[in-house]
Formats: structure tokens, C-alpha cells, sequence
């Protein structure tokens, strides 16, 4: 009982060292700069696409940015809201699966993220810094706080592939034939999104610091990249729709192999391949780089020690 106990105050020390400061400098703000990568149907390492890490591919990483407001409940607990821009992009072409690779599918499209998480720093976050014993005099130690989050947001996405030379919007083409018989009408071009993430944040002063995160998004949407299901009648599509949505409902590179496409069997039957993977919706993910600036109400700050 009494080495429980013991853990347990070990475990409070840091909230309770800076029991009163904190609540003095509860507000943050924050920009960022970083990368995103998409975790989906199209593009990805070699064999099945996931929405794991393993299948994230370097050649598909694209830039990002962040803005964000964060309120100190406690110091283990905050809460923040930010809003992300940046591009999702996934090619057949950089993947060695060769099924996929044949598929020869493609896209890129901006994103716009708005989300709000909740941020827990296992050892607290400091909200000063922390001086040597040797160098009362101005001679900090290195202050490492890590954390880890967990929220929900809403994406925006808008999936665009390029054809002869120009970048074309997939929703409205239905490629695979949404909104004609025998299939769902066109996807929604927002989702919501479930941010979980991991970070370290280093303390340069009582107003500034730098923090790096890397987290994943998972989404209610498989659309992101306007791959999910089955292919479609090329006809219909190109009747309902045009001819470039027939031609960007399949661009396989050799539709011999059987992998692609719609079959009509002999018997009459209709056999639609395969064009994604409607069992894992998409994915995506950020590593993110922030300056974050701490504002102060007329706290003393006392060095630690």
C-alpha cells in the first residue's frame, strides 16, 4: 500500500509544482508547417492497399499547413481546435502491386480540415522552465513534454484526375456509376474525420515553443480518391455522364488481362471487377511542425528547479 501510494505522488509532482502558474497562461496559439500522405485504394507499398502505415508511400507526400487555438484545462489536460490546408495524392503508378499498377487509376485533390482533439502530456506540460542548480543564473535544462491526442474534425475534399492534359473533377463524372440503376447516388465531398496522434513539444521560454506531431485520420468516406467499389457499364456511365467519365472509369493499361472492367460472361451473367476496396474506408495522415505562443495574465512565474 504504501509503494502504491508512493508512485501515485511521484506521479503528481509535476502538476502539483506549477499547481497555480498554469492557470494564468491557459491560452495558445499555433502555426504550422508539415507533410500529409494518403492511406487508401490507389498507390501504396506492394499487396493489399490499407489504411495502415505500412502501405504509405514516399513518393505521395505532399505539403501541408496549420493554424491552431489551444485552452489549458489542467496541466495534463487541453483542449484544441485547428484548422489544417494542404494535398491528398495517390498513383497506381508508383505501387509494385501488379493488379493495381495495371488499374492505372490516379488522383490528387486540396484539403481543407477543421477539427477539435483532446491533448494529454502524461508527465504534465510545463508552463515555465526549469533551471539547473549549477546555473541559477539563466542556465535552463532541456524541457521535453510529450503527449498524445485524440478528436474529431470535418474534411473537405474534392478528387481530380488529370485527362489529356488537364485536371478533371471525378464527383460529378459518377465513375463508378453512381446515381444510375443498380448504384448509391454521388458520394458527399465531406467527411468526418478522427484524428489520433502522438507529439513532443520542447520549451523555448515562459511564451514560446516548438512542438512536432505525427497523427493519422480516419475517415467515414472512401471516396477521397473516387475509388470504392465496382466498375461500371462503360456506355451507360458515358451516356448518362460523357465520354471523358467512361474513359476515367477505367484506364487500365491492358484490359486483356481480365483484371478490370465488366465481363459478360456466356451465360449471361455480368461479372463487374473489382475497382476498390470497399471494406476499409481512406485514411490520411500529418507530420506537423509548430512555433505555439503561450499569452500570459500577470503570472510570477518561480524557477524550477
Amino acid at each position: 500500500m504504501k509503494r502504491l501510494l508512493l508512485i501515485f505522488c511521484l506521479f503528481l509532482m509535476p502538476f502539483l509544482g506549477q499547481s497555480q502558474t498554469w492557470r494564468y497562461v491557459r491560452h495558445e496559439v499555433c502555426l504550422g508547417v508539415g507533410v500529409s500522405n494518403f492511406l487508401g485504394d490507389l498507390g501504396g507499398a506492394k499487396g493489399i492497399g490499407t489504411h495502415y502505415f505500412k502501405d504509405l508511400k514516399a513518393r505521395s507526400t505532399r505539403p501541408s499547413f496549420m493554424g491552431g487555438y489551444k485552452f489549458m484545462i489542467s496541466p495534463a489536460f487541453s483542449v484544441k481546435a485547428t484548422a489544417l490546408w494542404g494535398y491528398l495524392h495517390g498513383d497506381d503508378a508508383v505501387t509494385k502491386n501488379d493488379i493495381r499498377n495495371n488499374r492505372n487509376l490516379s488522383f490528387r485533390s486540396m484539403i481543407g480540415e477543421f477539427n477539435a482533439v483532446c491533448e494529454f502530456y502524461p508527465l504534465g506540460e510545463r508552463v515555465s522552465p526549469r533551471y539547473k542548480v549549477s546555473g541559477i543564473n539563466g542556465n535552463k535544462t532541456f524541457t521535453l513534454m510529450p503527449y498524445m491526442f485524440a478528436g474529431v474534425g470535418l474534411t473537405l475534399f474534392n478528387p481530380k484526375a488529370s485527362y489529356n492534359g488537364n485536371w478533371i473533377a471525378l464527383q460529378p463524372l459518377g465513375t463508378e456509376g453512381q446515381g444510375l440503376p443498380g448504384r448509391p447516388e454521388k458520394y458527399k465531398k465531406y467527411t468526418m474525420n478522427f484524428p489520433l496522434g502522438v507529439g513532443v513539444k520542447y520549451m523555448i521560454d515562459k511564451h514560446w515553443s516548438l512542438s512536432f506531431d505525427l497523427s493519422v485520420r480516419y475517415t467515414l468516406s472512401d471516396y477521397i480518391d473516387d475509388v470504392s467499389t465496382s466498375y461500371y457499364h462503360p456506355a451507360a456511365i458515358e451516356a448518362a455522364n460523357g465520354p471523358e467519365a467512361a474513359a476515367l472509369s477505367d484506364r487500365s493499361v491492358d484490359p486483356s488481362l481480365g483484371w478490370t472492367g465488366v465481363n459478360v460472361l456466356p451465360n449471361g451473367l455480368v461479372n463487374y471487377q473489382q475497382r476498390g476496396d470497399p471494406n476499409w474506408n481512406d485514411a490520411y495522415m500529418f507530420a506537423i511542425f509548430s512555433l505555439n505562443y503561450r499569452f500570459s495574465k500577470g503570472a510570477t512565474y518561480i524557477p524550477k528547479f
